[in-house]
């Protein structure tokens, strides 16, 4: 009886490996995901590939991803399509066995102005064996690949000006600047700035106001800002510091700027040099002093002193002497006279 039990057991487990033809396996082991690449810029693509660990006839494959900084493109096998942030790829041509596949995503142009870390988590079903003979569990606990979406970080540069001449003790102005049209983040960034070179003792200032704390700082002595940093980075970043520069000495000067990430052990993310002329002040002649005019002296009767015109010394040597008719008039009256005088005394 117990040999018929048996028998019959055997019989029904063969007959139905034989009708049915499926034969149950564990979960895929080997079931790996990966991308081609960790880091993706605006517009760039990146491939994901899914691999099976073995020969698979027939799955469905699902992928979550970041629907503001993906778009879906394509599939290198089956059919794919994307809804919101999932995407779908079916294979079901048995008769052709496929050991992976690979999902084409591209990252979004607009929107993408800072660092984001962001991952691809892929699940399976329906995954079958060539012929459709062995039928596998599900992956349902997602299989999880990261990476990162970032813009086409541009350096920073910095920039320090000055219009006119620099003169030695007094103050200039200057126009501190740093900017990027795409900076990368920076959450404790601080600016500083050294005197590398300066004549035999001379000293420099570069002095500016922060408003926002009420207080003055030397970038030579102090740097810029919060000691502990502060944050800086993404889309058209620029920031202007108008400056009051003044050097001791005349002479060549070199003041070098750099910003540095406190976060990161004060590494350098950006340094510039910057070369000045200091020239001597102009020292301006002092004018001589102008005489006041005379003041006329009164006499001692209390009036004021008159002016004697001085006769000239030497008669025109132009035009009509005005001596001529005096002197002819002169005569005639002395030969009148005399004509006059003597015809009185014949008579008498």
């Amino acid at each position: 009886m117990k040999k018929a039990i048996a028998l019959i057991t055997i019989l029904t487990i063969l007959l139905f490996t034989v009708f049915t033809g499926y034969v149950y396996a564990d979960t895929l082991d080997n079931f790996t995901v990966s991308v081609d690449k960790k880091t993706v810029h605006p517009e760039e693509q990146v491939v994901l590939t899914v691999n099976f660990g073995q020969e698979l006839g027939n799955f469905k494959i699902q992928v979550d991803f970041d629907d503001d900084l993906f778009d879906y493109v394509s599939t290198d096998v089956g059919t794919g399509s994307a809804e919101a942030d999932k995407a779908t790829i079916e294979y079901t041509e048995l008769s052709t066995a496929k050991t992976e596949v690979k999902i084409t995503f591209k990252a979004k142009k607009e929107g993408i102005t800072s660092s984001n870390s962001t991952e691809f988590t892929v699940t399976g079903t329906e995954l079958k064996s060539q012929g459709g003979g062995t039928t596998y569990d599900n992956i349902t606990e997602g299989k999880v690949e990261t990476l990162t979406v970032e813009p086409i970080y541009e350096d920073y540069q910095l920039a320090l000006e000055h219009t006119g001449d620099i003169i030695a003790g007094q103050e200039a102005d200057f126009v501190l600047t740093y900017s990027s049209a795409m900076g990368r983040p920076y959450a404790k960034a601080r600016l500083e700035g050294e005197a590398t070179k300066v004549p035999e003792g001379g000293t420099v200032k570069l002095v500016g106001r922060n408003v926002q704390q009420n207080s003055d700082y030397d970038i030579i002595d102090d740097g810029w800002g919060d000691p502990q940093g502060y944050a800086i980075g993404g889309e058209d970043v620029s920031q202007e510091l108008n400056l009051k520069g003044t050097f001791s000495k005349a002479g060549e000067y070199t003041i070098t700027l750099k910003l540095i990430d406190r976060s990161s052990s004060d590494d350098t993310i950006v340094e510039k040099a910057f070369n000045f002329t200091v020239k001597e002040p102009t020292v301006q002649p002092t004018p001589d002093p102008t005489p006041e005019p005379e003041t006329p002296t009164p006499d001692q009767t209390g009036t004021e002193a008159q002016v004697t015109e001085e006769t000239p010394t030497e008669l025109p040597k132009t035009g009509i002497n005005e001596y001529v008719p005096a002197i002819v008039v002169f005569i005639v009256a002395v030969s009148t006279f005399a004509y006059v005088t003597g015809k009185v005394n014949k008579e008498d």
